[in-house]
C-alpha cells in the first residue's frame, strides 16, 4: 500500500508466475517486478528477475543424483546486465569432469542467448520453457537428465533510471 503514486516509483512486487498464465504448472516460480512509473490509477513496470522454489528443487533432488549448477553474468541487448543462476539435476551420478563441461557449456549457452535478446524477449523464451527446453536437449545427450532450467535471474543493472533514484 502506498499514499501516492511518488511513493510506488521503484517498489518491487513479488507475483506468482501461475497468477500470470493462469496454469497451476508454474505455481514454483516467483516473479519480481519494479515499478517504474505511475499515471493515474496504472503502473508501467520492469522485469526486475525470477526464482524457482527451492522446495520444488528439492523436491526434484533425490540422493544418488548430481546437481550442475553455474551462475552467469550476462548482459542483454538492450543494456541489463543480469545475474542468471542455471541448473541440471542427473538422475544418477555424474563424474567431476562432466560437471564441470557441462556447467562450462550451459553457462555458454546462455551468454549466447542473452546477448542475442532484449530482456523482454529472454525473459519470455525462459518463462515459456524455450531455453529449459533447448538446455535438456543439450544435456540430454551427455548424460540421464531429471531437470534443466534457469531457476533465477536478478537483474543488476538497469538503462532505465527511476525517479527516486540518483544516476550513478
Amino acid at each position: 500500500m502506498v499514499s501516492s503514486n511518488e511513493e510506488a516509483i521503484g517498489k518491487k512486487l513479488v507475483l506468482l508466475q501461475s497468477d500470470l498464465t493462469e496454469d497451476p504448472a508454474h505455481s514454483f516460480t516467483r516473479i519480481t517486478i519494479k515499478v517504474q512509473d505511475v499515471s493515474g490509477s496504472k503502473a508501467r513496470t520492469t522485469y526486475w528477475g525470477h526464482e524457482v522454489s527451492r522446495d520444488y528443487i528439492r523436491s526434484v533432488l533425490r540422493k544418488g543424483s548430481s546437481r550442475i549448477g553455474q551462475i552467469v553474468d550476462a548482459d542483454t541487448k538492450d543494456g541489463f546486465k543480469l545475474r542468471v543462476a542455471v541448473l541440471a539435476i542427473s538422475r544418477h551420478k555424474v563424474s567431476k569432469n562432466k560437471k564441470t563441461f557441462l556447467s562450462n557449456q550451459m553457462a555458454d549457452i546462455i551468454k549466447q542467448r542473452c546477448s542475442s535478446l532484449k530482456l523482454s524477449q529472454f525473459v519470455q523464451e525462459i518463462l515459456s520453457g524455450k531455453t529449459e527446453s533447448d538446455l535438456f536437449n543439450f544435456a540430454k545427450k551427455h548424460m540421464l537428465v531429471k531437470f534443466t532450467g534457469v531457476v533465477k535471474i536478478k537483474v543488476l543493472k538497469s538503462p532505465f533510471v527511476f525517479k527516486t533514484e540518483t544516476p550513478a
